[in-house]
């Protein structure tokens, strides 16, 4: 430290020096008195330290010990770290630790300027050798030491994949629940699986269920695969992303069920056996489980929460920001946990007793009252019709706000976006009372009041997303509709004197004028719908069937037409050059393709997403069979 130079250029020396500090100066040079009287010696043992000669530089070691631990470049790295860096100097490393009790273990942690020690080192190279005989030699304090990135040793081994690394330093660490958060972290799930007996939950530990609950890509429903997913998990639910189902390579798809073959099964046992764990001491779970579900509802990380449910029911009805699990699942958009309450069962009088909080009158108090023993009402309707609070909100209110950008940014174009926005509105709209439809929260505004106050930019983001698409397709198909009529007056070849068309008898011109006719009857459609999108009211309810069932119609009709209109030109050139170019029609077909092609590339997907978002299947329903309550 020494010798570490500020923005200035200023060593503490120097520094102290221009402020005329004459104690301080005194100070740093007694300190630091090896530091500048051996500069000459850095070089010598910077080399030696390289090349694992130790006899090289043994003789100064033993004359001036307090060598062996002092920083030899500008990087600030010990003669221990150069040659642990090496992963060949152990002979080295071996003489270097030798009567390490002679010195303050502090001084053997020292870092380096990006905050490394000697065991990162280890850890980054793979030594092995050098890791094990730290570990015997060093304080276990080495371990917890971060670097300026926030890595310690074992996760820097475990981003790096370092099994082996690992296994060391697993023997020797007495923390080991940084090494099971800091292995679930970097993915490796199989050796936190490995170490968990080892594990204790609790407060003071580090949070291993809630790293695992950053990690939905471990579980089958956070995989990404979407239908494919579906075929070897029922459980899973169907993403609104279609697009990446029908791009996705065959190859990609087999690696990647092989992948969730492979890794779902380790992550679902750690989080069976933290239960376990915690089962056994539950004064614990609530501090516990808390960070850990929140942390999942906001990853959608619904295996984790279901495990945990089924293990510790209570869970379904603890409160996590004043949002209890479904209302933070609403307020996150996670379908995936928010279908959860389709597993539920009739629980409506232990659920009121779960809910009972100090002043917060809600739902289930009115339920537990005035309509105990009807059977008729279920969890479903508890859920949905408790108020979150004090601030009397209902789940109306919370859907009614914005969902947040992370969420909304997986979804293409405003319109679809809005649209999205409305079938949460109206799904959760299914399960309340009648009156929290109206219902006032305190600021005295109803569900749908504060859903037009949240959504007002984004439904003029919809409107000119709306107009802009509509727009541009309007002048392609107006373009369409005066060529293919024309096409159809003036046929290729021309009459004869009966007015009969030249080639009505080629197979060639009666597809002509079949294709030629079909674009322009899809053209005139297409035409119509945009027409229509553009004189819309543009009102939020327009989003969810009507503007995008007219938008569906008009994009389809648009490709089928663009699609005649080439076929049918493709079939004149056949017409008019077949006798003298007979291989005319091949190369005619691959460029009749190309602007087919093009289309359905740039805009096959978005009619594919808007079909898919308004007439497939509900992403809200029941996603196992299993009942979690």
């Amino acid at each position: 430290m020494a010798t570490t130079k500020n923005i200035h250029g200023d060593t503490p020396a120097t520094l102290a020096a221009k402020l005329g500090w004459k104690d301080m100066i005194d100070e740093v040079f007694s300190e630091y008195a090896v530091t500048y009287e051996y500069a000459e010696t850095d070089l010598q043992i910077y080399k030696a330290a390289l090349r694992n000669k130790w006899d090289d530089v043994c003789g100064l070691f033993e004359a001036t010990p307090q060598l062996k631990i002092k920083p030899v470049n500008e990087r600030l790295e010990t003669p221990l770290m150069i040659a642990v860096g090496t992963n060949s100097s152990h002979d080295f490393v071996k003489q270097l630790l030798n009567n390490v009790h002679r010195y303050d273990s502090d001084q053997w942690c020292r870092v380096n300027i990006h905050g490394n020690n000697a065991l990162h080192y280890a850890a980054k190279v793979g030594n092995m050798i050098d890791a094990k005989l730290m570990q015997q030699c060093l304080p276990y304090t080495m371990q917890r030491v971060k670097n300026i990135h926030g890595d310690t040793p074992y996760l820097l081994a475990a981003k790096l994949g370092s099994k082996d690394m690992l296994n060391i330093l697993y023997t020797f660490t007495d923390n080991v629940g940084n090494l099971v958060v800091s292995a679930i972290q970097a993915g490796e799930i199989d050796f936190a699986l490995g170490i968990i007996p080892r594990y204790t939950p609790d407060e003071k530990e580090p949070n291993a269920l809630e790293a695992l609950a950053t990690k939905p890509e471990y579980f089958r429903s956070g995989n990404g695969l979407g239908f494919w997913c579906g075929l070897i998990c029922p459980s899973c639910v169907l993403t609104r992303s279609f697009n990446s189902v029908l791009l996705l390579p065959f190859a990609y798809v087999k690696w990647q069920i092989q992948e969730i073959k492979r890794k779902k099964l380790p992550s679902q046992k750690i989080v069976l056996e933290i239960c376990e764990k915690i089962e056994k001491n539950p004064k614990d779970a609530k501090k516990y489980f808390e960070p850990a579900i929140a942390t999942a509802v906001k990853y959608g990380n619904v295996e984790l929460i279901e495990e945990c449910i089924l293990a510790y029911p209570g869970l379904i009805w603890y409160e996590f920001d004043g949002y209890n699990l479904f209302h933070l699942a609403i307020k996150e958009r996670q379908v995936q946990v928010y279908n959860l309450v389709y597993q539920m069962s009739g629980h409506k009088a232990f659920a009121a007793s779960e809910l009972h909080g100090e002043g917060k009158e809600n739902a289930l108090h009115i339920v537990a009252s005035e309509h105990h023993g009807q059977e008729k009402e279920n969890a479903l309707h508890i859920v949905a019709n408790e108020h979150h609070g004090e601030e009397k909100e209902n789940a109306l209110h919370i859907v009614a706000k914005l969902a947040p950008s992370h969420r909304l940014n997986t979804i293409t174009g405003a319109a679809l976006k809005l649209q999205n926005e409305l079938q949460w509105y109206k799904e959760v709209e299914t399960f309340v009372e009648p009156e929290h439809v109206k219902a006032l929260n305190k600021d005295g505004k109803t569900p749908w009041m504060v859903f037009t106050h949240e959504h007002e930019a984004l439904l003029k983001e919809g409107q000119q997303w709306m107009k802009d698409t509509a727009t541009s397709c309007t002048v392609v198909a107006a373009l369409i509709v005066t060529i293919t009529f024309a096409a159809a007056i003036t046929v290729p070849g021309g009459n004869e004197d009966d007015g009969k068309p030249v080639f009505l008898n080629e197979r060639a011109f009666m597809l002509f004028m079949i294709t030629d006719a079909i674009a322009l009857f899809s053209s005139s459609t297409s035409l119509l719908m945009f027409l229509g999108i553009l004189t819309s009211r543009y009102a939020e309810i327009d989003f969810l069937h009507a503007l995008p069932k007219r938008l569906t119609i008009g994009l389809a009709s648009l490709f089928l037409s663009i699609a005649g209109t080439m076929i049918a030109f493709g079939a004149t050139l056949v017409l008019l050059l077949h006798d003298k170019v007979t291989w005319i029609a091949a190369p005619v077909v691959m460029m009749t393709s190309i602007p087919v092609g093009l289309y359905a590339l740039l805009q096959f997907p978005l009619l594919v997403e808007i079909v898919w978002s308004t007439y497939g299947p509900s992403i809200f329903r029941k996603q196992g069979s299993r009942i979690i309550y």
